[in-house]
């Protein structure tokens, strides 16, 4: 009988250590979960680790385990087991965010953005980390952009940001507004309206400052629909335009030629506001004072016409272009320069700053209309 018992008892023993060596990672996982929820941690990991030992790609166990040091505070552990999730799948936004609490935890506050901003990206509607970002901003007094995340915050709801425009007296929504091309070209087809593409043409080469912010988005804007519009045009004569303009004293004649060649210029890219400007310059060197203040007018209309549609700090609030080289022709007037561009899928190129007085870091541009004009191409 005794020998009996002795046998079915080490059955069952065999029984459920082959059930606990067949489990699977999920299985694993699971029971580590139980543990987290209990506070029994310890339990938690070894749980967690026998699910990545089962299965070594198994993104919710590392992202677990990063859990599970952060409560414990062994906040390089945390970091290890969040980097290697993310290096399996990067597209969890919960888990940069997770990451960048754990180096918040260690004053890393640089890092904090960086992971925030990555998460952000993935996972837009994220009103408390855009808050959080709003005070690291405000911390490292940079103004702009502690500016910029608690508007978003607000924008998505987020009690203690609104309660910030409120105490302030600000309002916290934008003002931007995008271009509705079939409007617009409605609009400047219609012979009897303000804005027929002619009247217009005639007033924006006049220089006329009293074309009102619509009259000016749809001069610009509107230009898509002209014959002659290509976001790629480059009619520039780089060499001779710089060779003068680096002169340290250029003679009158030379002056003469800079306008001549920016007027050739011009005929191909009439918005190019470094064109215009460069002009500007030799036009006031010539004691043209008329026409150098026509064309400082102009430019001061297409920059109406971008920051109607937004201020570049975001996607969100891109600023629409209908050419890339717009792109560049806004960081010039704002006396910024480029470290490194990228595409970004939805027709968004965002530059990368170099080191400037405002620390921003980067601007956003809607490029759709250049790429409708490649579709076009091609077909």
């Amino acid at each position: 009988m005794n020998t009996s018992r002795t046998f079915l008892l080490t059955a069952a023993l065999f029984i459920t250590s082959i059930n606990l060596f067949s489990q699977t990672a999920e299985e694993w996982k699971k029971l580590g979960n139980t543990e987290f929820d209990s506070a029994n941690y310890d339990k938690a990991i070894e749980y967690y680790q026998k699910a990545v030992e089962t299965d070594s790609t198994y993104f919710d166990a590392y992202h677990n385990l990063g859990n599970t040091f952060s409560q414990i505070l062994d906040f390089d552990k945390a970091i290890e087991y969040y980097s290697k999730a993310i290096t399996i799948k990067d597209t969890v936004a919960n888990t940069y965010f997770a990451l960048g609490g754990v180096y918040a935890q260690k004053q890393d506050y640089d890092k904090v953005i960086e992971l925030f901003k990555k998460g952000l990206r993935l996972k837009p509607n994220s009103p408390e980390e855009y808050y959080y970002l709003s005070f690291l901003y405000y911390e490292k007094n940079i103004g702009v952009y502690a500016m910029l995340y608690a508007k978003k915050a607000a924008q998505l709801g987020d009690t203690l940001a609104q309660q910030f425009f409120i105490d302030n007296e600000m309002l916290w929504e934008d003002n931007f507004e995008k271009p509705d091309y079939e409007q617009i070209k409605q609009n400047i087809e219609n012979k009897q309206s303000n804005f027929y593409y002619s009247k217009l043409w005639a007033r924006f080469q006049q220089g006329d400052s009293t074309m009102t912010s619509e009259e000016k988005r749809h001069l610009y804007y509107g230009y898509v629909f002209h014959k002659k519009y290509s976001p790629y045009s480059d009619a520039h004569d780089y060499k001779k335009v710089n060779t003068i303009l680096n002169k340290e004293k250029p003679t009158k004649k030379e002056w003469k030629k800079l306008v001549s060649l920016l007027n050739t210029s011009l005929s191909a890219e009439p918005f190019s506001i470094q064109y215009l400007y460069y002009q500007g310059i030799a036009y006031d060197a010539l004691k043209k004072s008329v026409a150098a203040d026509k064309n400082f007018k102009k430019i001061r209309s297409i920059v109406d016409a971008l920051i109607s549609t937004g201020d570049g700090l975001s996607k969100e609030t891109a600023i629409h272009v209908i050419a890339v080289s717009n792109e560049y022709d806004y960081l010039f007037l704002n006396n910024l320069s480029m470290r490194s561009q990228a595409l970004i899928n939805g027709g968004y190129d965002v530059l990368y700053l170099q080191s400037n007085e405002d620390d921003l870091e980067e601007m956003w541009f809607d490029i759709n209309q250049s790429f409708n004009y490649l579709m076009k191409s091609v077909k």
